[in-house]
């Protein structure tokens, strides 16, 4: 997973804030101090996916079709900005999670570089694939293989058939 800075949180948040009108007024106040507060810009991290057992804000703009804002912790939902606020003065140096909602953000290239499920979902693609393409590649060679043992029987050529045995047992370890 890349590491993104809190200068490029920070400035998204702002431009997030100069562009966009929030459908919960005291959402702005929170972003704001999010913002401000470097300690926890650290240990925020932008998501597209709620984590209800972990703190997750939620704030949406008037453009969005989403509620203006929730909160989650411990598993609880609230719509009290105060409650996000109390826990980020509480617990600065604690994981925080948020989630934007705003027309476009799914193409605005600003959101989606920070958003970090896309990152750690092409990271496991990627590493799938690999394990995909290995497995396909030594299903391939066996198939192969025991093709050639066919012809080295049907060729009745003992001393292929052996070495052909050999390699397949060698590969199937």
């Amino acid at each position: 997973m890349n590491w993104i800075s809190t200068t490029k949180k920070g400035e998204f948040l702002k431009w997030f804030l100069d562009h966009h009108q929030l459908k919960n007024k005291e959402a702005r106040r929170l972003i704001e101090y999010i913002q401000k507060n470097h300690h926890i810009l650290k240990n925020l991290s932008f998501t597209d996916s709620v984590h209800p057992k972990e703190r997750t804000i939620i704030i949406s703009s008037v453009s969005s079709d989403e509620p203006g804002f929730h909160f989650y912790t411990n598993g609880l939902k609230t719509e009290d900005v105060s409650r996000a606020f109390g826990s980020l003065i509480n617990n600065p140096a604690e994981k925080i999670y948020i989630i934007l909602h705003y027309f476009g953000k799914h193409s605005d290239h600003r959101y989606t570089q920070l958003v970090e499920t896309h990152r750690i979902h092409s990271i496991k693609q990627y590493e799938q694939s690999e394990k995909d393409a290995k497995a396909t590649d030594l299903v391939v060679e066996i198939a192969l293989l025991k093709s050639q043992i066919n012809k080295a029987l049907d060729d009745r050529n003992e001393e292929l058939f052996h070495e052909l045995v050999k390699k397949l047992k060698e590969i199937q370890k």
